[in-house]
């Protein structure tokens, strides 16, 4: 396993009240294309501009090589960026564009001559040195970019999504030119991006991100064959999201059917989620199906069918997506199976929030000081507190009433047995599961009660110690 060139350690950082990273550690590898992947305002950008220094976060470090440079300006980092938007000088020429950096290191013009020439072969645009950059196409301009940052031979590549102003077609070819470029080059890539195809075809490692928590890291095949809960699930591919419940090692029940599945180490009867893949479901006659169901529509998707089949039990309604080679007519009644190994059973993500602990059993999240059964810490200790989404309730009673916190519903979706939704309060966002059917708009108020409400030091902050 190669070494590490990078670390970050207990990374923070505000922007005004909101936390855009909360207590993040990561470490990079040498010579590795690692990908920091997420929706927007998940985090990502705020992480990179941490690592070029162009941020400073308000704690933790940026350890480079085991040497703390978190207070190191960008200029002084052996690090480079590429953005989305090229930034290309327009009144130099190609050559004039690529060699800037190094005629600010005051190289030999003949050591800038040999590492421009090179530079440009490694993209692909020799004999483009005199051109001008408003002559060039969005990914010619984009190459160019890619080479004034690789000519100066930094350690780390830091990208922004590069592609993301390119058109569908030269966005697909220049993800296997990246890959090349950084094959070739053996620099360490650190890419951002929320396109997660992009991420698939690319990277060595992939890092899910969502609301400044790390909620996954591994290989493209770990993340989308193993996503450890229903965001990554969701976020990585098409899936599949139900809830479900573990009754016991190797059997879950879900859409009011048992299964055998190839997962263990579930307390007994725990609430879970469960994910399938589109395309790990497979047709069959009804009378062979484990479940049966109607097709509502069906899409050539060019190597695939994509069909939705609604399955109706004690009137609940499971929807599910399915993909197959063999296409079934809308109104057609089917089966399905399901291997044992293709059901992801995972743990439900607890909800982890910033909160500061403002006396014994008592902390504040957001707006409101809530009771809870934590003692041990200092007054105003910043702390991160962890509760489970079917631990919080929607009530009637008032935002006045102890442990209890009002937002607005942002989003939601049916579960098959139950809503997974998302509830803003000010700058704080709790993700609820509830057998309560509310609209994205709606206010509504959650209690959460103070046995429910878990806390940890940040240091000591990770979801595998909260029991």
């Amino acid at each position: 396993m190669s070494e590490h060139i990078i670390d970050l350690e207990h990374i923070t950082k505000y922007y005004g009240d909101n936390e855009i990273i909360k207590d993040m550690s990561l470490y990079i590898r040498r010579n590795e294309f690692i990908t920091l992947l997420g929706p927007s305002g998940c985090g990502k950008t705020t992480t990179l501009r941490i690592l070029g220094g162009f941020e400073k976060p308000d704690s933790g470090r940026v350890m480079f090589c085991g040497r703390d440079i978190t207070d190191v300006p960008p200029h002084k980092r052996n690090v480079n960026t590429v953005f989305q938007k090229y930034s290309l000088f327009p009144h130099m020429n190609i050559y004039e564009n690529v060699a800037f950096g190094l005629r600010i290191k005051k190289l030999p013009e003949k050591d800038i001559k040999e590492k421009v020439t090179w530079a440009l072969a490694l993209v692909g645009l020799s004999g483009f040195e005199k051109r001008m950059p408003d002559s060039l196409s969005g990914g010619q301009q984009q190459r160019i970019a890619i080479a004034r940052a690789v000519v100066n031979e930094p350690e780390v590549l830091l990208l922004d999504e590069p592609l993301g102003a390119l058109d569908l077609k030269l966005r697909k070819e220049m993800q296997m030119e990246l890959k090349a470029i950084q094959r070739k080059t053996g620099i360490t890539f650190i890419y951002v991006t929320h396109d997660q195809e992009e991420a698939l075809t690319m990277s060595d490692t992939i890092v899910v991100i969502n609301n400044g928590v790390i909620q996954q890291i591994g290989t493209p095949t770990d993340i989308y064959n193993e996503p450890v809960n229903a965001f990554v699930a969701g976020f990585i591919g098409e899936s599949n999201i139900l809830s479900g419940v573990m009754h016991k090692d190797y059997v879950c029940e879900f859409a009011e059917h048992t299964f055998a599945c190839a997962d263990k180490g579930f307390e007994t009867d725990e609430d879970v989620d469960v994910v399938v893949r589109p395309e790990d479901i497979v047709i069959v006659r009804p009378e062979d199906g484990m479940l049966t169901g109607v097709v509502k529509s069906t899409i050539f998707k060019g190597v695939h069918y994509e069909m939705l089949i609604d399955q109706q039990v004690e009137g609940k309604v499971f929807q599910w997506k399915v993909h197959s080679t063999v296409m079934s007519e809308p109104g057609t009644q089917v089966g399905m199976v399901i291997d044992p190994y293709n059901i992801q059973i995972m743990k439900i993500p607890f909800n982890v929030l910033t909160g500061w602990y403002s006396e014994e059993d008592r902390v504040e999240i957001g707006t409101k000081v809530f009771d809870c059964a934590a003692r041990g810490f200092e007054k105003e200790e910043t702390v991160s507190v962890y509760i489970l989404p079917q631990d919080i309730q929607i009530t009637d009673k008032g935002d006045d009433s102890p442990n209890v916190i009002s937002g607005e519903v942002e989003d939601f979706r049916y579960k098959g047995d139950d809503y997974e939704i998302t509830v803003r309060s000010g700058d704080v966002l709790f993700l609820v599961h509830t057998y309560e059917k509310v609209m994205p708009g709606q206010t509504v108020s959650l209690y959460i009660p103070a046995d429910r409400i878990r806390i940890r030091r940040r240091e000591e902050a990770g979801e595998a110690d909260v029991g």
